[in-house]
């Protein structure tokens, strides 16, 4: 296998690799990280600006690398909270988590090199396939390093042979109960890891490992740059940075004043009152800016319906009511958490018939057909959580047009938008991802 081909030094290439590895998984244990930046407060606020020895990339020798990697150089990238984790040559084969950490690899045109995610079917392909010459990955043939039980496989692990962990390492100890001794062991026997939990904001009981203090939070952009770094594509992180971030900027400043936007109510696609017994309402409005998972929610400025109804109670829902409670508040739209899974790509629920049951239900119900957004057909599928630069720009872009279509241009549906209404370039973010810059 070209996994296992020597260099001419006569070392495998995993050799290479593990040997930066299990230099900084021995810091790790030892609590050590090379970040000078500092974590974040004690309730898992944003901490650093991103300068410091968090942005450094250094070669073996101490001198400055501008990017990429030399026959017999090594270089460093440093992500909180594992501090500095070198590297020999790039990674080839990486373990991730959900779908975030395999969205950015696949801006950078490495989707092919993971061989593992904690939970393969959150990385929802559907967008991909509104890509120009872009192949989406069949997640069925992705095996699923965590199990259903919600434990790490770790034979499993060591098995798949990764060069990379790319994901947050107290994850593995908070969502998966493994013991701080087993993650080290992992860090030096397997793999280094490399990732960094921002999907949303962390619990105050969050681990914390491997010194006990919080750490900071990355955006979508840093993320991108700092993988593009770790897998040797400095020039297309930076061209996929300035893609994303134009767009963005664009988007966000044309969104309408706050009296002219709908109230609306996030609710859970696949949770209603005849499955479950109630509604499972979301709060939109993310807690921290830097966080992915509701960040096209924050960024266009959702007025939320049920801002003042919320239920600190609820552990899974921010709220649960029935549909006479629904109508009380009555929003002016109704989006579907997650519904994007039942309309393209893998549905990792397995209940795709779940969300268009929740239609059926809110338009033939006597109580739901007098909502307004049921009366004004303004029931639209909303994004994955787990969603990195490609992702978001698409679900920044469908939500911007469902809620303000005056601005934005009407939504035709998923994959349905004529090519004057795109509010991206779909050929440059292909042609970024195939590594055309």
């Amino acid at each position: 296998m070209a996994h296992d081909d020597p260099t001419d030094d006569g070392l495998t290439r995993r050799d290479w690799m593990k040997r930066g590895g299990i230099a900084v998984a021995s810091g790790l244990v030892a609590g050590c990280t090379a970040s000078s930046s500092g974590g974040g407060g004690s309730n898992g606020s944003e901490a650093g600006n991103g300068s410091g020895a968090d942005d450094r990339i250094q070669s073996s020798t101490g001198t400055s690398a501008q990017g990429g990697t030399t026959r017999s150089g090594s270089y460093s990238v440093a992500i909180e909270p594992v501090g500095s984790v070198e590297f020999e040559r790039p990674p080839e084969r990486i373990v991730g988590g959900w779908g975030f950490v395999a969205d950015v690899l696949m801006a950078l045109g490495h989707a092919d090199s993971i061989v593992g995610l904690s939970r393969p079917g959150f990385w929802y392909q559907g967008f991909y396939e509104l890509l120009p010459s872009v192949k989406p990955r069949n997640v069925d043939e992705i095996p699923n390093t965590v199990s259903k039980s919600y434990s790490v496989k770790q034979e499993l692990l060591y098995e798949l042979d990764p060069d990379l962990l790319a994901t947050d390492p107290n994850r593995f100890i908070a969502s998966y109960q493994l013991e701080p001794s087993k993650v080290s062991t992992l860090a030096t026997d397997v793999a280094p890891f490399f990732g960094n939990l921002s999907r949303s904001k962390r619990a105050p009981s969050w681990p914390n490992w491997p010194d006990g203090k919080s750490y900071r939070y990355y955006s979508i952009p840093e993320f991108v740059e700092r993988y593009g770094r770790v897998v040797g594509e400095r020039e297309r992180a930076s061209a996929m940075i300035d893609l994303y971030e134009h767009t963005m900027d664009d988007i966000t400043s044309r969104v309408p004043p706050k009296d002219d936007r709908p109230s609306v109510g996030l609710l859970s696609a696949f949770t209603n009152p005849e499955n479950k017994g109630y509604f499972g309402v979301i709060d939109p409005i993310p807690k921290l800016d830097k966080t992915y998972e509701l960040k096209q929610y924050g960024d266009l400025g959702v007025v939320d319906a049920f801002a003042d109804e919320y239920d600190s109670e609820n552990a899974h829902y921010d709220l649960k009511l029935g549909m006479e409670g629904l109508l009380d508040v009555d929003p002016d739209v109704l989006v579907f958490d997650e519904a994007v899974n039942a309309l393209g790509g893998n549905n990792v629920y397995g209940n795709a018939d779940a969300y268009e049951g929740m239609l059926e239900l809110l338009r033939t119900d006597p109580v739901g057909k007098q909502l307004a957004a049921v009366k004004n057909d303004r029931l639209y599928p909303g994004g994955t959580g787990s969603q990195g630069p490609i992702i978001n720009l698409f679900q920044t872009e469908m939500l911007a047009k469902q809620l303000y279509p005056d601005e934005f241009g009407a939504w035709h549906g998923l994959g349905e938008i004529p090519a004057n209404e795109r509010l991206f370039d779909r050929q440059r973010v292909a042609d970024i991802v195939n590594g055309t810059l």
